[in-house]
């Protein structure tokens, strides 16, 4: 029974030294005690249609919806959010243009994901052909989704 104790208060002093920058928080919510926040990351979408159109986006999680938001030529929207302790962190964005539309995971738990957005920040660009996602690793924009015809 000693043995229990001991584990169970080193599980409680592990969570207290590991999460308590996001406990302290002003803007913490409950779930962020329960689930803390191990990293802190930036998602970028930007309008890089050279047709000049519009792009609309709508993008949220399973707890945040950031809304519509309709993006001009080489206009961008970032959001920040803090992945939580059971990585299951997920944001994904309906994107539509004149003649297409996408549904897309624009963050998830993968550590290739991770290399790619240098850890930190990931930047995603559409452009005429499709969502490309900024490879940091290698210094490029790369394809990762083509646009679905019509509406």
């Amino acid at each position: 029974m000693n043995y229990i104790k001991q584990f169970i208060l080193a599980i409680c002093f592990y969570l207290v030294l590991t999460c308590q920058d996001h406990v302290l928080a002003r803007d913490t919510t409950t779930r962020d005690i329960v689930v803390p926040k191990i990293s802190e990351w930036q998602v970028t979408v930007a309008n890089g249609l050279t047709t000049g159109e519009t792009l609309f986006i709508h993008c949220k999680s399973e707890e945040n919806d950031l809304g519509d938001i309709n993006l001009k030529f080489l206009d961008r929207f970032s959001w920040n959010f803090g992945e939580n302790m059971l990585h299951s962190t997920l944001f994904w964005c309906y994107m539509s243009k004149d003649d297409g539309h996408m549904n897309v995971k624009v963050f998830w738990d993968d550590v290739i994901l991770f290399h790619r957005c240098d850890w930190k920040n990931c930047v995603w660009t559409a452009k005429n052909d499709g969502l490309y996602l900024w490879n940091s690793a290698i210094g490029e924009d790369v394809l990762s989704e083509k646009w679905e015809s019509g509406w």
